[in-house]
Protein backbone atom coordinates (compact mmCIF):
# COMPACT_ATOMS: atom_id res chain seq x y z
CA UNK A 1 0.00 0.00 0.00
CA UNK A 2 1.00 3.79 -0.55
CA UNK A 3 2.69 4.96 2.72
CA UNK A 4 1.89 8.73 3.97
CA UNK A 5 4.78 10.86 3.22
CA UNK A 6 5.55 14.02 4.94
CA UNK A 7 4.76 17.30 3.48
CA UNK A 8 7.28 18.60 1.05
CA UNK A 9 9.01 21.91 1.47
CA UNK A 10 8.37 22.67 -2.31
CA UNK A 11 10.38 26.22 -3.94
CA UNK A 12 11.10 27.72 -7.18
CA UNK A 13 14.62 27.73 -6.85
CA UNK A 14 15.81 31.43 -8.53
CA UNK A 15 18.99 31.68 -6.49
CA UNK A 16 21.70 29.83 -4.98
CA UNK A 17 20.35 27.23 -2.36
CA UNK A 18 22.31 25.93 0.68
CA UNK A 19 22.62 22.21 0.16
CA UNK A 20 25.69 21.29 2.64
CA UNK A 21 26.27 17.89 4.31
CA UNK A 22 24.25 15.43 2.40
CA UNK A 23 23.64 12.57 4.20
CA UNK A 24 22.30 9.09 6.98
CA UNK A 25 20.23 5.60 5.84
CA UNK A 26 20.85 2.66 5.09
CA UNK A 27 23.61 2.25 1.91
CA UNK A 28 24.65 -0.69 0.45
CA UNK A 29 28.30 -1.79 -0.72
CA UNK A 30 28.62 -0.13 -3.95
CA UNK A 31 27.90 -2.77 -6.75
CA UNK A 32 26.83 0.38 -9.12
CA UNK A 33 27.69 1.17 -12.30
CA UNK A 34 29.94 3.79 -12.30
CA UNK A 35 29.71 5.35 -15.93
CA UNK A 36 26.14 6.70 -15.53
CA UNK A 37 27.90 9.53 -16.19
CA UNK A 38 29.37 9.78 -18.89
CA UNK A 39 33.22 11.10 -18.33
CA UNK A 40 33.32 14.15 -20.63
CA UNK A 41 30.80 15.90 -18.44
CA UNK A 42 31.52 18.82 -17.11
CA UNK A 43 30.69 18.66 -13.47
CA UNK A 44 28.12 21.14 -12.16
CA UNK A 45 27.80 23.51 -9.36
CA UNK A 46 24.68 21.52 -6.71
CA UNK A 47 23.48 24.82 -4.91
CA UNK A 48 23.92 26.64 -8.03
CA UNK A 49 20.09 27.45 -9.91
CA UNK A 50 19.58 25.85 -13.28
CA UNK A 51 18.32 28.51 -15.47
CA UNK A 52 14.76 27.79 -17.52
CA UNK A 53 15.81 26.88 -21.22
CA UNK A 54 13.14 26.24 -23.64
CA UNK A 55 14.08 23.15 -26.15
CA UNK A 56 12.23 22.58 -29.78
CA UNK A 57 10.41 19.64 -30.88
CA UNK A 58 11.68 17.20 -32.91
CA UNK A 59 10.84 15.83 -35.91
CA UNK A 60 10.80 12.30 -34.82
CA UNK A 61 6.87 10.26 -34.76
CA UNK A 62 4.80 13.29 -35.67
CA UNK A 63 1.76 10.70 -34.67
CA UNK A 64 2.52 10.02 -30.74
CA UNK A 65 1.91 13.18 -29.42
CA UNK A 66 1.88 16.86 -30.10
CA UNK A 67 4.92 18.83 -30.61
CA UNK A 68 5.99 21.27 -27.52
CA UNK A 69 8.18 23.33 -27.06
CA UNK A 70 9.88 21.84 -23.14
CA UNK A 71 10.74 24.39 -20.71
CA UNK A 72 12.79 23.82 -17.46
CA UNK A 73 12.32 24.60 -14.15
CA UNK A 74 13.86 23.62 -10.60
CA UNK A 75 11.92 22.42 -7.59
CA UNK A 76 13.90 22.55 -3.84
CA UNK A 77 11.72 19.40 -1.82
CA UNK A 78 12.70 18.59 1.01
CA UNK A 79 11.77 15.36 3.44
CA UNK A 80 12.20 16.12 7.06
CA UNK A 81 10.54 13.01 8.42
CA UNK A 82 13.63 10.71 6.67
CA UNK A 83 17.88 10.93 6.54
CA UNK A 84 20.11 10.98 4.00
CA UNK A 85 23.22 8.54 4.45
CA UNK A 86 26.99 9.77 4.92
CA UNK A 87 28.88 10.18 1.54
CA UNK A 88 32.06 8.62 2.51
CA UNK A 89 33.96 11.61 4.21
CA UNK A 90 30.89 13.65 4.26
CA UNK A 91 28.88 13.02 7.27
CA UNK A 92 25.53 11.67 7.41
CA UNK A 93 22.34 14.66 8.40
CA UNK A 94 19.00 14.55 8.76
CA UNK A 95 15.90 15.17 6.42
CA UNK A 96 16.46 14.64 2.64
CA UNK A 97 17.33 18.03 0.26
CA UNK A 98 15.52 16.36 -3.32
CA UNK A 99 16.63 19.44 -5.60
CA UNK A 100 14.07 18.54 -8.65
CA UNK A 101 14.34 19.73 -12.50
CA UNK A 102 10.97 19.84 -14.15
CA UNK A 103 10.19 19.26 -17.94
CA UNK A 104 7.42 21.02 -18.46
CA UNK A 105 5.67 20.85 -21.96
CA UNK A 106 4.88 24.64 -23.20
CA UNK A 107 1.29 24.82 -23.82
CA UNK A 108 -0.03 21.32 -23.03
CA UNK A 109 -3.03 21.13 -21.15
CA UNK A 110 -3.84 21.03 -17.43
CA UNK A 111 -3.59 18.62 -16.18
CA UNK A 112 -0.93 17.24 -17.25
CA UNK A 113 0.43 13.55 -17.08
CA UNK A 114 3.26 12.99 -14.74
CA UNK A 115 6.44 11.03 -15.27
CA UNK A 116 9.01 11.32 -12.31
CA UNK A 117 12.51 9.74 -13.29
CA UNK A 118 15.04 8.10 -11.10
CA UNK A 119 18.53 8.79 -12.48
CA UNK A 120 21.34 6.32 -11.98
CA UNK A 121 24.84 5.46 -9.61
CA UNK A 122 27.12 8.51 -9.80
CA UNK A 123 25.02 10.59 -12.18
CA UNK A 124 22.12 13.23 -12.29
CA UNK A 125 18.62 14.43 -14.10
CA UNK A 126 21.18 15.85 -16.59
CA UNK A 127 22.57 13.19 -18.28
CA UNK A 128 19.36 12.13 -19.51
CA UNK A 129 17.85 15.00 -21.03
CA UNK A 130 17.61 13.53 -24.63
CA UNK A 131 15.30 11.44 -23.09
CA UNK A 132 13.17 13.11 -20.48
CA UNK A 133 12.61 16.40 -22.97
CA UNK A 134 11.59 13.73 -25.68
CA UNK A 135 8.88 12.55 -22.99
CA UNK A 136 7.80 16.48 -22.39
CA UNK A 137 7.79 17.07 -26.33
CA UNK A 138 4.85 14.54 -26.13
CA UNK A 139 3.08 16.53 -23.76
CA UNK A 140 4.44 14.54 -20.16
CA UNK A 141 5.32 16.74 -17.03
CA UNK A 142 8.60 15.50 -16.56
CA UNK A 143 9.98 15.67 -12.34
CA UNK A 144 13.70 14.25 -12.35
CA UNK A 145 15.11 14.73 -8.49
CA UNK A 146 18.69 14.46 -7.35
CA UNK A 147 19.06 12.00 -5.36
CA UNK A 148 21.45 13.33 -2.37
CA UNK A 149 22.57 9.84 -1.75
CA UNK A 150 23.72 8.83 -5.51
CA UNK A 151 24.36 11.91 -7.31
CA UNK A 152 27.52 13.20 -8.71
CA UNK A 153 26.54 16.48 -7.77
CA UNK A 154 27.33 16.37 -4.42
CA UNK A 155 30.83 16.45 -2.47
CA UNK A 156 31.87 12.84 -1.15
CA UNK A 157 31.40 9.51 -2.53
CA UNK A 158 27.74 8.18 -4.38
CA UNK A 159 26.00 5.36 -2.42
CA UNK A 160 22.93 3.66 -3.75
CA UNK A 161 20.14 3.59 -1.55
CA UNK A 162 17.54 1.51 -3.19
CA UNK A 163 14.98 1.52 -0.46
CA UNK A 164 15.42 5.06 -0.10
CA UNK A 165 15.42 6.63 -3.36
CA UNK A 166 11.98 4.28 -4.05
CA UNK A 167 10.55 6.40 -0.94
CA UNK A 168 11.43 9.43 -2.44
CA UNK A 169 10.02 9.06 -6.00
CA UNK A 170 6.62 8.61 -3.99
CA UNK A 171 7.89 11.90 -1.70
CA UNK A 172 8.22 14.13 -5.76
CA UNK A 173 4.85 12.39 -6.71
CA UNK A 174 3.33 14.03 -3.17
CA UNK A 175 4.76 16.84 -3.63
CA UNK A 176 3.45 17.64 -6.80
CA UNK A 177 0.22 16.66 -6.53
CA UNK A 178 -0.63 18.94 -2.83
CA UNK A 179 1.09 22.33 -4.81
CA UNK A 180 -1.66 24.39 -6.07
CA UNK A 181 1.31 25.64 -9.18
CA UNK A 182 1.78 21.92 -10.49
CA UNK A 183 -1.28 20.70 -12.00
CA UNK A 184 -1.00 17.24 -12.64
CA UNK A 185 -3.41 14.82 -13.93
CA UNK A 186 -3.55 12.11 -10.61
CA UNK A 187 -5.00 9.64 -12.73
CA UNK A 188 -2.18 9.32 -15.46
CA UNK A 189 1.10 8.89 -13.46
CA UNK A 190 4.23 6.69 -14.29
CA UNK A 191 7.54 6.13 -12.61
CA UNK A 192 11.03 5.55 -14.81
CA UNK A 193 14.27 5.30 -14.24
CA UNK A 194 17.87 4.04 -15.29
CA UNK A 195 20.09 1.67 -13.80
CA UNK A 196 20.46 2.15 -10.02
CA UNK A 197 17.21 4.38 -10.65
CA UNK A 198 15.99 1.55 -12.98
CA UNK A 199 16.38 -0.53 -9.72
CA UNK A 200 14.73 2.11 -7.74
CA UNK A 201 11.93 1.21 -9.85
CA UNK A 202 12.27 -2.58 -10.17
CA UNK A 203 11.89 -2.36 -5.79
CA UNK A 204 8.49 -0.45 -6.15
CA UNK A 205 7.02 -1.82 -9.06
CA UNK A 206 7.55 -5.59 -7.31
CA UNK A 207 7.59 -5.35 -3.63
CA UNK A 208 4.31 -4.30 -2.18
CA UNK A 209 5.98 -2.76 0.85
CA UNK A 210 7.44 -0.10 -1.71
CA UNK A 211 4.21 -0.24 -4.01
CA UNK A 212 2.33 2.98 -4.79
CA UNK A 213 -1.08 2.58 -6.35
CA UNK A 214 -0.87 6.17 -7.85
CA UNK A 215 1.89 4.71 -10.33
CA UNK A 216 -0.46 3.14 -13.40
CA UNK A 217 3.03 2.77 -15.61
CA UNK A 218 6.68 1.31 -14.82
CA UNK A 219 9.68 1.95 -16.91
CA UNK A 220 12.77 -0.10 -15.44
CA UNK A 221 15.37 0.76 -18.00
CA UNK A 222 19.29 -1.41 -17.72
CA UNK A 223 17.82 -2.01 -14.02
CA UNK A 224 17.98 -5.11 -12.02
CA UNK A 225 16.78 -7.36 -8.81
CA UNK A 226 17.06 -5.05 -5.96
CA UNK A 227 19.40 -5.98 -3.26
CA UNK A 228 20.51 -4.73 -0.05
CA UNK A 229 16.67 -4.20 0.92
CA UNK A 230 14.74 -6.18 4.16
CA UNK A 231 12.25 -7.32 4.27
CA UNK A 232 12.15 -8.12 0.42
CA UNK A 233 9.09 -9.78 -1.18
CA UNK A 234 7.35 -9.97 -4.56
CA UNK A 235 3.34 -9.20 -5.02
CA UNK A 236 1.12 -7.90 -7.57
CA UNK A 237 0.57 -4.51 -9.07
CA UNK A 238 -2.04 -3.49 -11.34
CA UNK A 239 0.13 -1.35 -13.13
CA UNK A 240 1.70 -2.19 -16.59
CA UNK A 241 5.63 -2.25 -16.78
CA UNK A 242 8.29 -2.26 -19.28
CA UNK A 243 11.88 -3.28 -19.12
CA UNK A 244 14.50 -2.59 -21.90
CA UNK A 245 18.35 -3.03 -21.75
CA UNK A 246 20.80 -3.09 -24.10
CA UNK A 247 22.28 -6.78 -25.17
CA UNK A 248 25.66 -5.29 -25.26
CA UNK A 249 25.38 -3.57 -21.65
CA UNK A 250 29.09 -3.44 -20.36
CA UNK A 251 27.49 -4.44 -17.08
CA UNK A 252 25.85 -7.66 -18.35
CA UNK A 253 22.61 -6.29 -17.38
CA UNK A 254 20.42 -8.44 -19.98
CA UNK A 255 19.99 -11.25 -17.55
CA UNK A 256 19.74 -9.33 -14.51
CA UNK A 257 17.20 -6.52 -16.72
CA UNK A 258 15.24 -10.07 -18.15
CA UNK A 259 15.14 -11.37 -14.20
CA UNK A 260 13.03 -8.38 -13.34
CA UNK A 261 10.84 -8.86 -16.32
CA UNK A 262 10.46 -12.56 -15.51
CA UNK A 263 9.73 -11.96 -11.76
CA UNK A 264 7.11 -8.90 -12.14
CA UNK A 265 3.59 -9.50 -11.58
CA UNK A 266 2.60 -6.53 -13.56
CA UNK A 267 -1.29 -6.71 -14.91
CA UNK A 268 0.96 -6.34 -18.54
CA UNK A 269 4.61 -5.97 -19.24
CA UNK A 270 6.44 -6.17 -22.07
CA UNK A 271 10.98 -6.34 -22.59
CA UNK A 272 12.55 -4.37 -24.97
CA UNK A 273 15.91 -5.49 -26.34
CA UNK A 274 18.41 -3.24 -28.66
CA UNK A 275 20.46 -5.39 -30.44
CA UNK A 276 24.00 -4.47 -29.81
CA UNK A 277 23.18 -1.68 -27.49
CA UNK A 278 25.13 -0.21 -23.97
CA UNK A 279 23.85 0.45 -20.96
CA UNK A 280 23.58 4.31 -21.48
CA UNK A 281 23.43 5.20 -24.91
CA UNK A 282 20.40 3.02 -25.93
CA UNK A 283 18.41 5.73 -24.23
CA UNK A 284 20.03 9.02 -24.88
CA UNK A 285 22.35 8.68 -27.86
CA UNK A 286 21.69 10.38 -31.12
CA UNK A 287 21.94 7.02 -33.63
CA UNK A 288 18.73 5.53 -35.15
CA UNK A 289 18.37 2.86 -32.34
CA UNK A 290 18.76 5.14 -29.07
CA UNK A 291 15.99 7.39 -31.27
CA UNK A 292 13.80 4.92 -31.26
CA UNK A 293 14.39 3.32 -28.27
CA UNK A 294 12.71 6.85 -26.96
CA UNK A 295 9.50 6.31 -29.16
CA UNK A 296 9.39 3.08 -27.53
CA UNK A 297 9.30 4.20 -24.45
CA UNK A 298 6.88 7.07 -25.34
CA UNK A 299 4.47 4.51 -26.85
CA UNK A 300 4.32 2.68 -23.64
CA UNK A 301 3.65 5.52 -21.98
CA UNK A 302 1.00 6.89 -24.17
CA UNK A 303 -0.99 3.20 -23.89
CA UNK A 304 -0.19 2.60 -20.01
CA UNK A 305 -1.63 5.73 -19.51
CA UNK A 306 -5.25 5.59 -21.07
CA UNK A 307 -8.51 5.16 -19.02
CA UNK A 308 -8.11 1.57 -20.50
CA UNK A 309 -5.20 -0.71 -18.87
CA UNK A 310 -3.78 -2.66 -21.81
CA UNK A 311 -2.77 -6.09 -21.92
CA UNK A 312 1.04 -6.99 -22.63
CA UNK A 313 -0.51 -7.84 -26.16
CA UNK A 314 -1.53 -4.29 -26.86
CA UNK A 315 1.84 -3.47 -25.61
CA UNK A 316 3.64 -5.20 -27.59
CA UNK A 317 1.76 -4.55 -30.70
CA UNK A 318 2.59 -1.13 -29.70
CA UNK A 319 6.45 -1.12 -29.88
CA UNK A 320 6.63 -4.10 -32.55
CA UNK A 321 6.90 -1.43 -35.14
CA UNK A 322 9.53 -1.84 -38.00
CA UNK A 323 10.92 1.95 -37.27
CA UNK A 324 14.08 0.30 -36.61
CA UNK A 325 15.04 -3.19 -36.81
CA UNK A 326 17.47 -3.23 -34.05
CA UNK A 327 14.99 -3.45 -31.23
CA UNK A 328 13.30 -6.86 -30.35
CA UNK A 329 10.42 -6.71 -28.13
CA UNK A 330 9.62 -9.76 -26.04
CA UNK A 331 6.62 -11.08 -24.36
CA UNK A 332 5.36 -12.84 -20.93
CA UNK A 333 5.05 -16.25 -21.52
Amino acid sequence: MFRALAVATILVVSASATIGSIAAGSSRPATSHPQDRPSARIAHDPAAHRPSRATAPPSLAPGLGPPFTVETETLRLFDPSRPTPARGGVPASPGRLLITDLFVPSGAPDPRPLVVFAHGWNSDPDVYRPLLERWAQAGFLVAAPVFPDSSDLYPGSPVSNYAAQALDISFVITSLLEDDTVKVDASRIAVAGHSDGGTDVALLALDPAFADTRVRAYLCLSGEMPSGVAPYAIGPTGAALLVAVGSADEYGLLPRSSEVFDMAQASSKALVVEQGGSHLGSFVSTDPAAAAMREDSLRFLELALEPRAPSSADIVAALDTPAYGGLSVVAPD
